[in-house]
């Protein structure tokens, strides 16, 4: 999986928590996400695919990577600039399924399938937005929406 990381996707997964509350403890600034995907589910769904994301895929859209080994969870709590209402990808690659818990308003939930895929979401309001690992606990990423 290559290392480019777009803005918007990496400050999508920073966001992510199991909890209200932001890192300082205080309520997360409110953001609104629609989430989308290329598969059909009532929330957010990785959809496998065969090649990475180039940058002409989703008008430019350049993905996040996130890779779980275990309990090993990249990346770790890095904060992410990206645009409101822009397409945020990731390209997951895991040893298990998992679940992203992105604490947006309202909150969403991505759904990691084991192997590789592919996740999308978009945050209408600006704001930070933590994304966690709900099995870990785990902040992955800070998504800073602009």
């Amino acid at each position: 999986m290559r290392r480019a990381l777009s803005a918007v996707a990496v400050a999508a997964l920073i966001l992510t928590g199991c909890s209200s509350e932001g890192p300082t403890g205080e309520d997360s600034a409110p953001s609104s996400s629609a989430p989308s995907t290329t598969g059909s589910s009532d929330s957010a769904s990785p959809s496998p695919t065969e090649s990475a994301p180039t940058e002409a895929d989703d008008a430019g859209a350049e993905a996040i990577e996130i890779e779980i080994e275990g309990d090993r969870i990249e990346p770790n709590g890095k904060r992410v600039k990206v645009s409101a209402g822009e397409p945020i990808l990731f390209e997951t690659e895991s040893d298990r399924a998992a679940e992203l818990h992105v604490h947006s308003s309202p909150e969403q939930v991505l759904e990691v399938p084991k192997g590789e895929g592919t996740l999308e979401l978009v945050i209408d309001r600006p704001g930070v937005v933590d994304v966690e690992e709900h099995d870990t606990g785990m902040i992955l990423l800070q998504l800073e929406v602009r």
